[in-house]
């Protein structure tokens, strides 16, 4: 191959990779996104397991004199 193209042939690539840099970019924001709404989901269901169980056995309540 002459510089001029190898020249190319680099451009090319280049072009390649900071397109597949931008796409995988992207992926990971989502991916980070779905792991936050994992997060909450499951931050929903431990606050659901222990609400059952704090109106399974209600203090009483003593009156105020």
């Amino acid at each position: 191959m002459d510089p001029a193209q190898l020249k190319k042939n680099f451009e090319e690539q280049i072009a390649s990779t900071v397109k597949q840099i931008g796409e995988l970019e992207t992926n990971l924001t989502k991916a980070k996104e779905y792991k936050i709404k994992l997060e909450g989901g499951l931050e929903t269901l431990n606050l659901l397991e222990e609400k059952p169980e704090e109106t399974a056995a209600p203090v009483p309540e003593t009156p105020a004199e």
